[in-house]
């Protein structure tokens, strides 16, 4: 499985790069490459193919939606890694961007990559209909702001050296990382003019998907290695923060998410084999190393 992510990780890859080339030159655009094509399983990309497979899409109708995504993804972590955030100098197994350019250029440089989701929703060269692509475009800044990721970071924040019960953990957690995986379930949906109550499922479907990748995250920094994981380990203790490990211990958190993936498969099991990619790539989510 990992090589099937490897592979989608590549393709995305290359069409960042193609996309960047076609911009008018600024010094931003060193840094937003370095934070966005050095490294990264571009796992939420690698939904949205999955999801694509479920809806009979075409390669050429979701790579601009897959892209947009690590954008988004990207710009979070560079502005998380902060030093008035979360304060870490590794990402992806190498220096963070504010490490490697300066910390007012790596906020200038999430800004741009943030900005620059949207320029590649809305490029003509994206062939699906206007109002789809003003649909993928409310939605991602939805989820990328005081709602979704921005609104989810500030409250990891400031649950840090809390008590903080489980509904709030998850409530934020379902922000901070769920919102995204959300856009990358319900957009091939949407696209492919499935039905509002498809459209809907496929949300919960993503958001929940979005919430396991987060515990496994949390339990990768407890049982992980830094080599492995390509950042430090063992720092949500050392910083204070809530997890649903914090409250429940390591092994009953891997029960919660070993339930919560059989809950997704149940959901996805109507769609039969079409949705196998989509629950391998759930499979590997939780069995990571990495």
């Amino acid at each position: 499985m990992s090589e099937k992510i490897k592979k989608n990780a590549k393709t995305v890859d290359v069409f960042l790069k193609k996309f960047l080339n076609r911009q008018k030159y600024s010094a931003l655009l060193s840094p937003m490459r370095y934070g966005t094509l050095t490294g990264g399983k571009k796992i939420r990309s690698t939904i949205i193919f999955n999801v694509a497979k479920i809806f009979k899409l075409k390669h050429n109708q979701i790579i601009n939606a897959c892209a947009a995504v690590e954008c988004i993804h990207s710009y979070s972590l560079i502005h998380d890694d902060l030093p008035c955030m979360d304060n870490d100098s590794l990402r992806r197994g190498k220096a963070a961007t504010h490490t490697k350019f300066g910390e007012s250029t790596a906020i200038l440089a999430g800004n741009s990559l943030l900005t620059l989701a949207f320029e590649i929703i809305m490029d003509t060269k994206f062939k699906i209909r206007p109002d789809k692509k003003i649909f993928l475009t409310k939605r991602l800044a939805e989820y990328s702001g005081h709602t979704g990721i921005a609104g989810g970071q500030f409250l990891d924040l400031n649950y840090e050296n809390r008590k903080v019960g489980i509904s709030s953990i998850l409530s934020m957690q379902k922000k901070k990382t769920g919102k995204l995986f959300e856009f990358c379930c319900l957009a091939p949906a949407m696209i492919s003019g499935a039905s509002k109550k498809t459209i809907r499922e496929m949300s919960v479907i993503g958001e929940e998907v979005g919430l396991l990748f987060q515990i496994a995250d949390d339990l990768l920094d407890v049982k992980g290695n830094k080599k492995n994981v390509g950042k430090p380990v063992k720092k949500d203790k050392r910083k204070g923060k809530s997890t649903i490990i914090k409250l429940l211990g390591y092994n009953k958190t891997l029960e919660f998410a070993l339930k919560r993936k059989k809950m997704i498969i149940r959901k996805l099991n109507k769609y039969g084999n079409k949705s196998d990619e989509l629950i391998k790539t759930l499979n590997f989510i939780l069995d990571r190393s990495y």
